[in-house]
């Protein structure tokens, strides 16, 4: 999947730039010419691209699609001085330069060409090609160095850029991450920047350093709340409110997450209500609906269900867009501009409430299942009382998970998201490897996609060191596992192990 929506269109954008667009868009008519009516394979895409551009791209291309892994590409600087007279005041000068690394740490590097932006004091802006290929310096062990040419004047007089942003325009595929000095920059600046485009590289880019603990996770969620309303585009809030509910969720201590709820939760409030479209507003309640805790919350999420328990469902399949809520006295606030509720939005709040252990929850329950009685009511009903945290659910549901043939794969998957609750990883820690052990049976007798399920589920419900203890334990007892099995827990591993790390550092 990830090859598919992910790599290969980034490996073709990336051609296009490498080999130019009328090498690249004449390579690909003649390949598809060749192959009209025949199979083809990677290598013959490859060959047409040599074809029309001159070059030899064996090299290149057996980086890009026979090697794993991407690389991490930083910015680093360096100063030099000019001096007129040893002891006496110096010019400097700041040179940049583009570091690649294999994040696997192996000996591949990726040939490519990207765009450096760069902006200086004075508002004037350059961008500068840079083409990383294995000319460079150094290039062994899977590190080398491109320099980046800004400092050209020959007396050293100042000229450096407070910003010096990688990877302009997305040609480039990897991890590019900021120096100290522009992430200061974008930090301070991502509001005032009127490139829609730009604005949104430098959100993942101040991402990607918040998941390479170079960027307290706080301080983005911060960011977040003070300028989301700079932003227009759905997908772009989305995606910001995405990383604001991981970041709250995994990377914040218990005390962090306290501190940071009632700003956070009253953004989300604010914004469910007043969002300039209703794509806006389902946005924001989305996100609120994950990140409701306090009690104030719970009471609107409650009302909200209270007034669509006794209304008509809007049916399964429709768009969202569909039908509005009017104001009216029986429909609170928080309902006004929000479409009607699906029976799936209703069994979303009550199961939230469930995870959370509002009083009031399993009454709620119990209510809608009287008013819902659909297949799919019942799927979800029977997902929503695994969020029930006692010991006794949780043992319940695993049995229910291993040996009760009449439970579908469907409800299970339904079920396994919310049995793993973060908020309940005390429970469920001791199943953890339990659940990695039935993974070779799961292979051989569900459907394929019910596998990556159920490893996002289970890793995807831990946040602590001891999960990933667990884990580890796990992978050395089992040598001879799956290859294939490894790689899906390996990849999963990944954001545990990156959530241990930013807590360890920012939580103290």
């Amino acid at each position: 999947g990830n090859i598919v929506y992910n790599k290969a269109p980034g490996f073709l954008k990336q051609a296009e730039f490498y080999l130019g667009e009328t090498e690249f868009k004449t390579a690909v008519r003649a390949f598809l010419k060749d192959h009209e009516y025949n199979n083809a394979e990677w290598s013959d895409l490859v060959s047409a691209f040599e074809r029309s551009s001159g070059k030899d791209l064996k090299n290149w291309a057996d980086v890009w699609v026979k090697k794993r892994g991407l690389p991490i590409v930083r910015l680093k600087r360096s100063s030099f001085h000019s001096y007129k007279k040893m002891g006496q005041p110096h010019d400097t000068a700041d040179i940049y330069s583009l570091a690649q690394e294999n994040v696997l740490g192996e000996e591949s590097l990726w040939q490519m060409k990207t765009r450096v932006y760069l902006k200086f004091d004075s508002d004037r802006t350059e961008v500068k090609e840079v083409t990383l290929n294995n000319k460079a310096r150094n290039p062994k062990n899977g590190f080398a160095r491109y320099w980046v040419d800004i400092q050209s004047n020959p007396n050293f007089k100042p000229n450096t850029p407070k910003l010096v942003f990688p990877n302009y325009n997305d040609h480039g595929y990897g991890i590019f991450l900021l120096d100290f000095r522009s992430r200061k920059y974008v930090l301070e600046n991502i509001k005032d920047e009127k490139d829609d485009f730009l604005r949104s590289m430098m959100w993942g880019a101040l991402w990607d350093s918040v998941r390479f603990a170079e960027l307290d996770p706080m301080e983005y969620i911060n960011l977040a709340l003070n300028n989301i309303d700079v932003e227009e585009d759905v997908t772009t809030i989305s995606s910001i409110l995405g990383r604001v509910n991981t970041a709250f969720t995994y990377y914040l201590s218990d005390a962090r997450q306290k501190e940071i709820a009632p700003r956070l939760e009253k953004l989300l409030i604010e914004k469910m209500r007043s969002g300039k479209t209703q794509g806006e507003r389902i946005t924001f309640y989305r996100a609120f609906l994950s990140a409701a805790t306090s009690e104030k919350s719970r009471n609107l999420l409650k009302e909200l269900l209270k007034s669509s328990i006794s209304s008509p469902t809007v049916k399964e399949g429709r768009k969202d867009t569909d039908k509005v809520t009017p104001a009216s006295k029986r429909m609170p606030d928080l309902a006004v501009g929000l479409p009607k509720l699906r029976t799936r939005d209703k069994f979303d709040i009550a199961k939230r409430l469930i995870i959370l252990g509002d009083k009031d929850a399993s009454n709620l329950l119990d209510e809608l299942e009287k008013t819902e009685k659909g297949d799919a009511a019942k799927r979800y009903a029977y997902a929503a009382k695994a969020g029930f945290a006692t010991k006794e659910n949780k043992a319940k549901y695993w049995n229910d998970f291993i040996n009760n043939k009449e439970i579908s794969e469907s409800w299970i998957e339904a079920a396994s998201r919310v049995w793993n609750s973060p908020r309940h990883s005390k429970l469920t820690l001791p199943y953890l490897e339990k659940a990695l052990a039935e993974l070779p049976n799961h292979k051989q007798n569900r459907k394929i996609f019910f596998v990556n399920g159920w490893v996002a589920s289970f890793i995807g419900g831990q946040k602590g060191v001891d999960a990933l203890e667990k884990i580890n334990n796990f992978l050395v007892k089992n040598p001879g596992l799956d290859l294939d099995l490894k790689r899906k827990i390996l990849e999963r591993v990944d954001g545990l192990e990156r959530a241990v790390k930013i807590r360890e550092k920012y939580s103290k």
